[in-house]
């Protein structure tokens, strides 16, 4: 798992000077199709014509991403600006996440299908190229494939779509987080549809359309982060494999049929919000783009590291997606739930770790946290402001970090205080036991029987044992304790856990903890949370009512 503990100081380079030159001419607002006189979500913008504008540039419609609106692409360092001064005609859509609430792909994808067919038509094009960030690429393929869209796009350009969800999303719904996210408004069907398994579904059903293949896509992506107390910093801990702090590279590069476009730009890492700059993306996505006559390039074909034929496997096994790989691991203890007064959690520690970095999460600015060690030294959240970005599943979240070099060995105290506020704590450990993970799948029918494998690594134990598994079915209120599970331990440091999944369709996270005790008698505990979904009779996963 990727934990970057402090954020990297890039240095600007020369190649980012030459290519974004600072006397761009500012483009003049976009003009603003009102068809929705009753909210946003349907609108739509056509930027101005460039003076230097050519037929032999494609038209250009962008589509933001979760809980955002147009002027992702039209505030500073954008790429209507970049769009603009190189001659390209452009347009934008609004969908209901510019109204407060994110919709899921089947609602925005409806939507933005529409939108395409009037973008093509005011231009008086057969064909545009879309670019999309984050869930929009998501809203896209569903525009695509299930609203009629894909005779009316030529080329996708996603920059950090999760096409296999994001593990932030199934926190958002996990026993230790729901509160948190409850209050600060971070569950809608935008985040519902973005959980991991939902999304093995929608890969399931959507990848074998030939719809989906009609569309070049490619697939850009980045590994840095936004800096030390920002949203994509803390998620580095939580997300499997390197990362942009929203998405991991396996989300972004889930397409089976899709062409990986970049990863970062040369030597300087892009966060999953800096995806959307122009002064890093834009001349990253402009080669690519292409009119309807054009074809796929050689040159295009080229940069395929992902083709049909490699990946039509992968494709079918959409439903047997693992929970995380197998040379993934867990190094993670959570900690969660609601605050009224003193809350106090307890985190127990190995000896011999390298560095603890604990992130308490709250709503309240007004609420305050400490750490006190085994031997009662207390510690205070490290100085520095928040970097918030209310687009972000935790985005609105206050971050009270602690980062503490060879911690001592030992019971730690966190103790919060607020008034009807809650939190969420998140204990990154480097160094000591890794727990190792994985599920055979994440779809089931009804009464199916889920098994899950675990096992300890990089430090040995003498025994393990898991704590009280609480199921919660998304979307609903408090979690219950699952009592069928059997758990067979292998060994020390294995054990296997088998379940009968409930009846009721749904998305269901079950959280829980496994504790052991280290070779220097040193209790120990991480946490796991693992997403899965229950079909209906017609094989489909309903949204929340």
């Amino acid at each position: 798992m990727s934990r970057r503990f402090l954020p990297a100081l890039l240095a600007p380079s020369l190649a980012l000077v030459l290519a974004w030159p600072s006397a761009a001419a500012a483009a003049p607002s976009p003009t603003l199709h009102d068809d929705n006189p009753n909210g946003k979500a349907g609108d739509w913008y056509t930027g101005a014509i460039p003076p230097n504008a050519s037929n032999d540039k494609p038209v250009l419609l962008f589509v933001q991403g979760l809980h955002s609106d147009y002027t992702t692409w039209t505030a500073s360092d954008d790429f209507y600006t970049a769009a603009y001064n190189a001659g390209y005609r452009t347009a934008f859509v609004q969908l209901p996440d510019a109204e407060g609430t994110g919709g899921s792909m089947w609602t925005n994808g409806r939507i933005l299908a529409d939108v395409i067919k009037k973008v093509a038509d005011y231009y008086q094009v057969p064909q545009i190229n879309v670019i999309a960030h984050s869930k929009g690429g998501i809203d896209t393929q569903a525009a695509l494939v299930y609203y009629g869209a894909h005779p009316y796009v030529n080329v996708v350009h996603q920059l950090g779509t999760p096409n296999k969800g994001s593990e932030l999303a199934d926190l958002a719904y996990s026993d230790w987080t729901w509160w948190l996210a409850e209050i600060i408004g971070m569950r809608d069907d935008a985040v519902y549809s973005l959980q991991t398994s939902y999304m093995a579904q929608f890969r399931e059903q959507t990848d074998s359309r030939a719809e989906a293949r009609k569309a070049t896509t490619y697939m850009g992506a980045g590994t840095g982060d936004d800096g030390w107390f920002s949203p994509t910093w803390f998620a580095h801990a939580i997300l499997p494999g390197s990362d942009d702090g929203a998405v991991s590279l396996d989300s972004a590069f889930g397409l089976p049929y899709g062409i990986r476009s970049f990863t970062d730009k040369g030597s300087e890492k892009l966060s999953h919000f800096q995806l959307r700059d122009a002064s890093k993306t834009w001349e990253l996505v402009r080669p690519k783009l292409k009119l309807a006559s054009a074809g796929w390039s050689e040159a295009g074909a080229a940069e395929a590291e992902w083709t049909d034929a490699g990946s039509a496997k992968k494709a079918d096994q959409a439903d047997r997606v693992p929970a995380r790989s197998k040379d993934d691991a867990t190094s993670a203890i959570y900690r969660g739930g609601e605050v009224d007064g003193e809350q106090t959690e307890r985190i127990p520690l190995e000896g011999g770790l390298k560095n603890v970095m604990i992130d308490v999460m709250v709503a309240d600015e007004a609420t305050t946290v400490e750490l006190i060690s085994p031997s009662g030294k207390v510690y205070r959240p490290e100085d520095g402001e928040a970097v918030s970005d209310e687009h972000g599943i935790f985005g609105k979240a206050m971050h009270h970090v602690f980062s503490i070099d060879k911690p001592e060995k030992g019971e730690w105290t966190a103790k919060i205080n607020g008034k009807r506020d809650a939190y969420f704590l998140l204990a990154a450990v480097k160094g000591g036991v890794d727990l190792n993970w994985q599920a055979d799948k994440q779809v089931f029918k009804k009464n199916d029987t889920a098994s899950l494998q675990l096992e300890t690594r990089k430090g040995k134990t003498k025994q393990t044992s898991l704590q009280q598994a609480t199921l919660r079915r998304s979307g609903s209120g408090k979690g219950t304790e699952l009592k069928r599970l059997r758990v067979n331990a292998v060994s020390d440091n294995e054990m296997n856990i088998r379940f009968q999944v409930p009846s009721e369709p749904g998305v269901y996270n079950l959280s829980f903890e496994v504790t052991g005790v280290d070779e220097s008698g040193a209790a120990f505990t991480r946490s796991v949370n693992y997403n899965f979904a229950v079909t209906d009779d017609d094989g489909e996963i309903p949204l929340p009512e």
